[in-house]
């Protein structure tokens, strides 16, 4: 594509992020005027302050690092298994992450929004385990993927008779987590999925030419150098702690990895991972921070949407017309 198409590509994206970020600072149900941002004075601009950044502040970053890394796992397992339906849920890690939260929440143990987290991240890293396992028994990615599937029908199978068995409002606060949403974290959460994005981030971008030659085809990826082993494992080890951390503080997020790699590829008909990667985590949290719009309410409602009902609104169009788009390319 022409380079002024993708400068003019990245310049948008750069714009839109920023007008999302001090929207999403600014606006909300207590106005924060901007002078109130780092000014301290009145018992008024005190409460911005505090507003500004122990909850919108978290709130705006775990979006974005949320919407990128995501994106950016749906870029790997894509670009690994050949396949444009592949996603960070694919290999079950978030189907770990539900099931820990539904033995804490429907069993009745520990409540509350830190055991929840704990849980979370205790049942995504038991599903990595396993993932990393069979990962080193079958060397097909199509093997892992079919393995993958059948993981996620199982928990699922699981998780729906501990909700058959549980009492109402266990029920409900399951319900509520499975929903998704990007205000329940913390200070330290929004860190730490900062830390863990960037870290993801830099890994893809190291293996940025052999992402380039995978999609050659194995075969020719192996023979250029591509040493297959750490290629599978480290593509596993980002998408699963991706993955299992960002659910674990969100809850189950969808559609974002699967639908902006498909996004990125149609705005700028790039193959180079080199501008792929970059790209497709900063539209990642651009349509991160749309879809909060919708949660907390901004489109004139009383009351916010669902995480997962807004993104699957905004992705589910979204992958029916790359599909269609593509199809007609095709013709």
């Amino acid at each position: 594509m022409d380079s002024r198409v993708n400068g003019m590509i990245w310049l948008g994206s750069f714009v839109l992020l920023t007008l999302l970020v001090f929207s999403h600072l600014a606006w909300g149900t207590v106005p924060l005027p901007w002078r109130s941002w780092f000014l301290d004075g009145a018992p008024m601009e005190s409460m911005h302050k505090l507003i500004l950044w122990d909850v919108r502040m978290p709130r705006t970053a775990i979006a974005m690092a949320a919407g990128a890394g995501l994106s950016l796992c749906g870029l790997l397992l894509q670009t690994w298994f050949g396949n444009p339906l592949a996603g960070p849920s694919v290999l079950g890690v978030s189907s770990g992450a539900g099931m820990g939260v539904a033995l804490v929440v429907l069993a009745g143990m520990a409540g509350g929004w830190m055991a929840t987290t704990a849980a979370a991240v205790l049942g995504s890293g038991a599903a990595l385990v396993l993932i990393l396992f069979v990962a080193n028994r079958f060397r097909g990615a199509a093997s892992l993927l079919i393995f993958g599937l059948m993981l996620n029908y199982v928990l699922g199978a699981l998780i729906t008779v501990l909700q058959a068995e549980a009492d109402q409002a266990a029920l409900q606060q399951f319900v509520f987590w499975g929903m998704g949403t990007f205000g329940q974290g913390t200070v330290e959460a929004a860190w730490a999925l900062g830390i863990l994005t960037s870290g993801a981030m830099l890994g893809a971008w190291m293996m940025r030419r052999d992402l380039d030659a995978w999609t050659l085809g194995a075969l020719t990826a192996r023979s250029m150098g591509v040493n297959d082993r750490r290629f599978r494992w480290a593509i596993v080890m980002m998408s699963g702690l991706l993955t299992g951390g960002i659910t674990a503080v969100c809850g189950p997020v969808a559609f974002l990895g699967l639908a902006t790699p498909h996004l990125v590829r149609l705005l700028t008909r790039e193959r180079r991972h080199a501008v792929l990667i970059p790209l497709t985590a900063i539209v990642g949290a651009n349509l991160a921070l749309l879809a909060d719009w919708g949660v907390k309410g901004m489109l004139g409602m009383e009351h916010g949407w669902p995480l997962n009902a807004v993104l699957s609104l905004i992705g589910g169009p979204m992958v029916v017309w790359v599909l269609v788009t593509k199809t007609k390319s095709a013709v």
